[in-house]
């Protein structure tokens, strides 16, 4: 009789845990606007994916896998130097960089993201 009532739980606890995981899909960013061909292009989401690619020319493919579905934040970057973290001066970054707010919503997808160099921004 014991041993009946852990198999319903046991087999309850399975069949929530399989409803409740969200749905997951690859997102496809093409970089655009990469200053030069050395160091690597990194993006990150606020949801824990990541990658990178050698900074080969201006534009650059790169596939976050398995994004949850939902709005995230995407971090991208194109750090020059090799040294992997966002170089900046006086609170401003000084490699070429973008924040994407993103809706997960739909499934996979695939977006345009054009790197800005704030500097400029902040001197206007």
């Amino acid at each position: 009789m014991k041993m009946t009532g852990i198999k319903w739980v046991t087999l309850l606890v399975l069949a929530f845990s399989a409803v409740s995981v969200s749905a997951q899909s690859d997102l496809t960013v093409k970089v655009k606007n990469i200053r030069s061909a050395k160091g690597k292009v990194m993006i990150a989401a606020d949801k824990g994916q990541y990658a990178m690619a050698d900074a080969t020319g201006d534009t650059v493919t790169l596939v976050l896998k398995e994004v949850p579905e939902g709005k995230c934040k995407l971090y991208v970057y194109h750090d020059e130097n090799g040294n992997y973290q966002l170089d900046r001066v006086d609170g401003v970054p000084t490699e070429n960089c973008a924040i994407v707010d993103l809706d997960m919503t739909a499934g996979a997808k695939t977006i345009d993201v054009e790197l800005t160099d704030l500097r400029n921004k902040a001197k206007k």
